[in-house]
């Protein structure tokens, strides 16, 4: 028995297929390139994105020694694929990054300005330009006479899904993403796509994640090898098949995935909660909410600032001898909390208030490995702002689960549930959003009755970090230095 999971990114899709017990037992990645045809403009070939998902759909499952019984995808939000009558691909897709639109959300706000929290509360969200209904604007804008010509819209997962033999249908998740979608009633705020200009009738039909989506067709069936008829569904946002990936999907917990970018997404059955935050959308369980308390765009970036400039030397000495820089280097680190302290918005951006960066109580002693493990320290606090505010709200959190590139760090990991002061977890499997989609395709094939169930059987925790008090404490003192300093970097950009 084999599931496969479909992980289709903003610049290369990715195909797992998972045996019993989350095992991999075969994969395959293909890159591709937005198009960027003048700055601030981010858009996607859907017919080279397709293919990518195709050819490594069909090589993971040809070097699967297993049957495949289950097939899920997922995909990034936002993004979309405009059709004609003959389900012909109009133009390209418009990806979340891209900085056009600005003016309609604008209008947007303008228009809602007298029932901001309903609006907020009604949607999930409130305008922002990453989202789709800004984007249709921009695309009648560049592409004019493009939205009459529009039957049928699709969202990036449920194109590929469709050209596998799905229906016309999205998940919640994805939905979501539009910033036109009734969290609550579940259905489309059809108003709000006639403002854009675009036809409601053209929208798919949400479902719940998760769902079915349609059968492997015949035609799909003989391409990819596979036997013709097998399930096909959505994991929606890959937000959702990752957490699920990661064993969290119960309330209270939290994965934090830490890759380029560093976010969270916690998961509550607090109605409250949820709707503290603008960005909360239901989770997989009834009555759960997913939400994110914050974030920092340069996480994994971070380091790889120090590497590629404090660590250049050791850089080039390890690869020379095939070993790999992070690895190494936390081997040299020291193993207590340092009194440094850096500002790690280097991209500006993050939870607080500075859009600067900094490093701060350097002596002629300070080593490098100590400042690495600053950065880790206070890369940290950061994610901690957010976090913090949510607990001493609506109490603790039963765990973190790390995922991504910085959760291979044990001392990295260490520090984290020392600051957060909650356990915080690893998982085996380095693929958790692939693993997700797999396991909803495994309730669907009749494999597993419910997620509680899939997540038993796949997910497996590498190791526990339990929070030491000595050092939480240490980190508080040092923490509440960290916020002061921010509180100065806010009065000396503005001019006080």
């Amino acid at each position: 028995m084999a599931l496969i999971g479909l992980d289709v990114g903003g610049t290369g899709a990715k195909a797992v297929a998972f045996g019993e017990g989350g095992v991999i037992l075969s994969s395959a990645y293909q890159e591709y390139d937005m198009i960027q045809d003048h700055p601030g403009w981010y858009e996607l070939d859907p017919h080279r994105m397709f293919d990518a998902a195709y050819n490594v759909l069909r090589k993971a499952a040809a070097d699967c020694p297993e049957e495949v019984k289950g097939i899920g995808v997922s995909s990034f939000g936002e993004s979309f694929i405009f059709m004609d009558e003959n389900e012909e691909i109009l133009c390209r897709s418009i990806m979340y990054l891209d900085t056009r639109g600005e003016e309609y959300v604008d209008e947007m706000r303008d228009m809602i300005k007298d029932d901001v929290e309903g609006f907020r509360l009604r949607t999930g969200t409130l305008p922002r330009n990453l989202q789709s209904i800004y984007k249709i604007r921009v695309l009648e804008q560049y592409n004019p006479g493009i939205l009459a010509r529009t039957k049928k819209v699709h969202f990036i997962a449920d194109f590929v899904l469709s050209r596998l033999g799905g229906e016309h249908v999205t998940d919640y998740g994805l939905a979501a993403t539009t910033g036109a979608f009734d969290i609550n009633k579940k259905e489309w705020i059809t108003d709000m796509f006639e403002w854009a200009g675009l036809d409601p009738a053209v929208l798919p039909k949400p479902v719940p994640t998760g769902s079915t989506f349609g059968h492997l067709s015949k035609k799909a069936a003989e391409d990819l090898g596979l036997k013709e008829g097998i399930v096909l569904i959505s994991g929606g946002h890959d937000h959702v098949p990752s957490s699920l990936g990661s064993g969290v999907y119960r309330a209270g917990t939290a994965m934090n995935a830490i890759g380029t970018v560093d976010t969270f997404m916690l998961i509550t059955d607090q109605v409250e909660a949820a709707q503290s935050y603008s960005g909360f959308k239901p989770h997989l369980l009834p009555g759960h909410y997913q939400f994110a308390p914050g974030g920092n765009l340069t996480g994994g970036v971070l380091l790889k600032w120090f590497r590629d400039h404090i660590g250049k030397y050791e850089k080039n000495m390890w690869a020379a001898e095939g070993k790999d820089f992070y690895a190494e280097y936390e081997k040299q680190m020291p193993q207590e909390p340092t009194d440094l302290l850096v500002l790690p918005r280097f991209g500006g951006y993050g939870n607080t208030f500075a859009d600067r960066a900094g490093i701060l109580n350097l002596t002629l002693s300070t080593t490098n490995e100590e400042i690495y493990r600053a950065f880790m320290e206070s890369e940290t606090y950061e994610m901690y702002t957010g976090l913090k505010r949510h607990m001493d709200k609506f109490g603790p959190l039963s765990g973190v689960t790390a995922v991504n590139g910085g959760a291979n760090c044990a001392t990295y990991m260490q520090i984290r549930a020392d600051i957060y002061n909650v356990p915080v977890s690893t998982i085996n499997c380095p693929q958790p959003g692939a693993m997700g989609d797999a396991m909803l395709a495994g309730i669907q094939a009749g494999i597993y009755k419910d997620v509680h169930e899939a997540v038993a059987d796949c997910v497996k925790v590498r190791r526990v970090f339990e929070p030491n008090a000595k050092n939480h404490e240490y980190y508080m003192g040092m923490y509440e230095k960290y916020m002061k300093v921010y509180e100065f970097m806010k009065s000396i950009e503005a001019g006080k």
